[in-house]
């Protein structure tokens, strides 16, 4: 149903709409197309033929005349009382930066109409906002938008009407730029403060900035394969805050609004996307086209998302005009067939995302995007997803074929960004505290449903490996941070982005839904998304819905609340280990936390602990727990749990299918026995035992007798690939700590004698119809038996890479061989082998073989050529795109060669790279962290502190906090080689010798 309305509050907010207005010197007219969530052909309104679309005001029914011009106006309001006094010599003092200061207007509607032009690389807009003044807020507040580096004009503040009757009035204002000009104020007559449900109109001419650094609204190119010719695009990454640098507006995520967005185009490009469908295009003027947009539901402005550009749309998309949500795949032409399983997943998803969470995707359509140069992995900007290439197109020809590791890459990541249209758009944490909460969620979930899509992939099992490894690396030391704790500044909001908000998240809803059990957290997740549709959430709201839905279930224990266990988990940094200590019959269960021990500090933090265990005699046979260890200080003693009368044959392991976030240490009695029946226990213990004792030996809980003995156990259960997965992760420490050292011969000959039985049963030719799990198993037995220069590997990793040279159009080497294979040949090779490698890089259209080319470039042991090549990473020319930068660095970074050569190359262009990558994927952080890897020398924190005192010269501060993370790693570093490496040695030299393993 359509109807024309001639006034802004004529509008009912809970339908959408879409407007197109035109005027002319006679009269004005709105057309209106009401959709409620489905495309609705547009209703005709006759028009003269010489009428021009006009500003965003006058499209929300205000006159206002169109200009050109770009400079801040100022009205005169009269007396500003003192404590509104923003201008002269207080110019923008009273702009706090705590971001969440000014509370006093809520934004309604934004009217955007946009036209990037990349000539001039700058966005020309108009925008109209509907605010309304918050009545909780006592104090008249100025209205602060969010800015950064954009210029405005023609500002207008209208009053909109309260009734039909009333006239809308222009107000009068002052305004002006806030400190940093990061802010735009506009202050308003206190005498408006007396008036109630005041709603205004804002609107503005504007000028932003198209930037080259993947941030706000930015250009990327890419060769048009057709023509040879650099193709350009426009396209947004507005998350978390750089909405700001696009157009002013509320840019916080508890701002939700509407959005009605127009593009104005160059007809030389084929396509406008943006969050909802277009609903008419029309010619703008010659050469130009304009796009209007559907109104989007109410969502904040970092998933506002569009873009220019001559991509096509896959095969792989519905045809049906009728199907909603729409599902369409936009790529480059010749992508456009690697898009197959994208779609394949992208419907089966969205099967089981409506089933579970019992709610409708609400968008009409679903467009997925592959950028060529993005970011991040995946962006999930509601009805506009956005994807780096590798992490989207997967390709069916032999040559450029993806590995199995890729294929659940992509698989998890299409996941993750689905689930996001549920957890976090269709409700959305209110401040940045609780980003951990949507993407814990959002990953968590990714996991659920790519276990329903492939269930042999088992991939639950590897959450329990991948998962801990990623979020306990970075939750082990002094300076790791509370999952939620207070974002005060711009620099904190970009810096929680990493493995403790993500990996850890995902642990802690994974460990909330085995407290709740798995009925319970559904239909808390179901009531909570439901009951909070289209606005904001923190983490009360969803222990409310948890702890009412436990306690239906009788799951939860009446006298405890989800709240009281969970606020332990999030309030603090780090994790606990478990002690078990065998007494009799009876078990005594402590913690503390869990730390390396780089420095002699006590931190006296525990947690409300959710405790599962079986024995020989006891199986549960689920994971809600039947114990609590509080956080009181006091021990858990869990009585009679052994009934024979040999107790120290007895088997018992806790935290079953590592459901909870926590490492256990055992008594010896316990470890003895656990060591004699590991074979028979379960799957996913194996490889928690190997993980736990590994770490607990890094961080001196345990001697390294234990881990190494249950290394041993790889001899025999070869084909175990979760404990293989297991192994592999403990075993990146040591190889980083050992490779530059008089032990590594040794131990690399006690690792070459655990992998040669699983490499010489499956070397590097996949047999047809290979499982994913066995395709992922060989992999990694291969890359550790090449690593570890086992000669069978060894010798075939260069034969297949000299067939490949020898026929570069006809490479026949497997997908998942491709990393092993690469490197190892890379690492002994010439120069010419290195360029094959470079010029196959630049030749291919296969984004996965991209990646994979691009690591393995790192790998040779030439220093030259590591320099050569982190070089390249900063030139335009060298076909590296700049997304993938830091993927190169930390190639270099952790080859034993090459991280000094990265060091310097940090230290001498720090300036280049801080402009280069701009600061918003936290590139020099990530490069600071791999660099640090192998440091373990006193005179590495020299440099490091040398080099913060630089950077902080050349005035690139956020990289402080990154060194100072640093200088704790190699603490840590220092500290294990003084303690740990001798003990190592002498129990890898025992070994050797007993089972007369030859070193050379």
């Amino acid at each position: 149903m359509c109807h024309i309305y001639s006034h802004y509050n004529d509008i009912d907010p809970n339908i959408h709409y879409t407007y197109n207005v035109f005027r002319n010197r006679e009269y004005r007219a709105i057309r209106v197309i009401c959709t409620n969530g489905h495309y609705v052909p547009n209703t005709q309104i006759a028009a003269p033929l010489n009428v021009s679309p006009v500003t965003t005001a006058s499209m929300l029914g205000m006159p206002m005349p169109m200009k050109n011009k770009y400079q801040t106006i100022s009205s005169p309001v009269g007396d500003i009382p003192p404590d509104n006094d923003v201008f002269g010599e207080n110019k923008g003092k009273f702009i706090d930066r705590k971001l969440q200061l000014y509370e006093g207007w809520t934004p309604l509607h934004y009217k955007l109409v946009i036209e990037p032009t990349l000539q001039t690389s700058t966005n020309n807009g108009s925008l109209a906002i509907r605010i309304q003044r918050n009545a909780n807020i006592k104090s008249f507040e100025p209205i602060v938008l969010d800015v950064n580096n954009i210029s405005i004009s023609n500002v207008r503040v209208i009053r909109s009407k309260n009734n039909p009757d009333e006239d809308e009035v222009e107000l009068e204002f002052d305004s002006d730029y806030g400190l940093n000009n990061q802010t735009f104020v506009v202050v308003l007559n206190k005498e408006l403060a007396k008036e109630k449900n005041l709603t205004l109109i804002l609107s503005m001419d504007f000028v932003s900035q198209i930037t080259d650094t993947l941030q706000g609204v930015y250009k990327t190119s890419y060769a048009n394969v057709q023509t040879g010719r650099e193709e350009w695009m426009i396209s947004t990454q507005f998350s978390p805050i750089d909405a700001r640098r696009a157009f002013p507006c509320f840019d916080r995520p508890d701002m939700k609004a509407n959005f009605t967005i127009s593009i104005i185009r160059s007809t030389r490009t084929s396509m406008a996307l943006s969050n909802m469908p277009v609903y008419h295009s029309s010619i703008h003027r010659p050469g130009f086209t304009k796009d209007d947009f559907m109104t989007t539901p109410k969502m904040p402005t970092y998933l506002v998302a569009f873009i220019v550009s001559n991509l096509v749309k896959s095969h792989y998309s519905d045809h049906d005009t009728s199907a909603i949500p729409r599902v369409e795949i936009w790529t480059r032409p010749e992508n456009k067939d690697m898009t197959k399983y994208a779609y394949y997943l992208v419907r089966k998803y969205l099967d089981y995302f409506e089933g579970y969470f019992g709610i409708e995707n609400r968008l009409p359509k679903i467009d997925l995007v592959s950028i060529p140069d993005f970011g991040f992995g995946a962006m999930e900007n509601w009805g506009l997803i956005t994807f780096r290439d590798a992490a989207l197109l997967v390709p069916d020809d032999l040559e450029k074929a993806s590995s199995s590791e890729h294929m659940e890459y992509v698989a998890k990541i299409i996941a993750h960004e689905l689930a996001h249209q549920w957890f976090g758009n269709l409700v959305t944490p209110k401040w940045w505290d609780d980003l951990w909460l949507k993407e814990g969620f959002a990953c968590y979930m990714s996991y659920m449903a790519l276990n329903f899509v492939h269930p042999e992939y088992e991939i639950l099992d590897n959450l329990a490996i991948f998962e801990f490894k990623y979020s306990m690396q970075h939750d082990s030391d002094n300076s790791s941070h509370a999952i939620a704790f207070e974002v005060k500044s711009t620099n904190d909001i970009r810096r929680i982005f990493d493995p403790i908000t993500y990996s850890k998240g995902t642990i802690l809803v994974r460990m909330l839904s085995s407290i709740v059990g798995y009925d319970a957290f559904r239909n808390a997740t179901q009531d909570f998304l439901s009951s909070l549709a289209y606005a904001n959430a923190d983490r009360n709201d969803l222990w409310e819905f948890m702890t009412k839905h436990g306690h239906l279930e009788k799951t939860l224990p009446d006298d405890m609340t989800v709240k009281t266990i969970m606020d332990t988990w999030i309030s603090k940094p780090g994790y606990p280990v478990i002690t078990v200590e065998r007494r009799d019959a009876d078990l005594i269960v402590t913690q503390e936390r869990f730390m390396l021990p780089s420095r002699n500090i006590s931190d006296s933090s525990k947690w409300i602990v959710p405790i599962t265990y079986e024995t020989d005699e006891l199986h549960k046979g689920d994971n809600i727990p039947t114990h609590w260890l509080m956080d009181n200080g006091h021990e858990l003693v869990i009585n009679d749990i052994f009934t024979s009368d040999n107790n120290s044959e007895n088997v018992v392991y806790l935290n079953l299918d590592r459901r909870s976030y926590y490492r256990v240490n055992y008594d010896m009695p316990s470890w003895l026995a656990l060591k004699k029946k590991f074979t028979s226990l379960p799957r996913v213990t194996r490889a928690q035992l190997m993980d736990d004792a590994l770490h607990l030996a890094q961080a001196e809980y345990l001697t390294y007798d234990i881990p190494l003995t249950f290394l041993l156990e790889l001899f025999t259960s070869t084909d175990d690939e979760l404990l293989w997965s297991a192994a592999q992760k403990g075993l990146e420490y040591l190889i980083f700590m050992l490779s530059r050292e008089p032990a590594y011969e040794t131990f690399r000959a006690f690792m070459k004698f655990i992998v040669r039985p699983a490499f010489d049963r499956y070397g590097l030719q996949e047999p047809d119809n290979e499982s994913h799990i066995q395709l992922q198993h060989r992999a990694l037995v291969s890359r550790l038996a090449c690593k570890f220069k086992y000669d069978r590997c060894f010798n075939a990793a260069h034969n297949k890479y000299r067939e490949w040279m020898a026929n570069p159009k006809a490479n026949f080497i497997t997908p998942n061989m491709k990393p092993t294979i690469y490197c190892t040949a890379l690492a002994e090779g010439s120069f010419q082998e290195w360029y094959f490698a470079y010029k196959q890089y630049k030749r291919t259209t296969s984004a996965s073989e991209k990646e994979q080319i691009l690591s393995s470039l790192g790998c040779t042991t030439k220093p030259w050529l590591l320099s050569k090549y982190l070089n390249m990473t900063l030139s335009s020319t060298s076909g590296i795109l700049k997304q993938d930068g830091t993927q190169a660095f930390r190639a270099v970074a952790e080859n034993p060669i090459g991280f000094e050569i990265a060091f310097d190359f940090l230290q001498t262009n720090i300036k280049e790279i801080a402009e280069y990558y701009g600061d918003g994927f936290s590139t020099l952080t990530s490069m600071i962290k791999s660099v640090t890897t192998y440091m373990n020398k006193d005179y590495h924190k020299e440099q490091l502190e040398r080099f913060k005192e630089r950077a902080q010269k050349l005035g690139i501060k956020s990289v402080t906090t990154a060194i100072e993370l640093a200088v704790e790693q190699v603490n840590n570093n220092i500290y294990w080689r003084n303690r740990s490496y001798y003990s190592l040695k002498g129990f890898l030299e025992a070994i050797v010798s007993e089972f007369q393993i030859n070193i050379f």
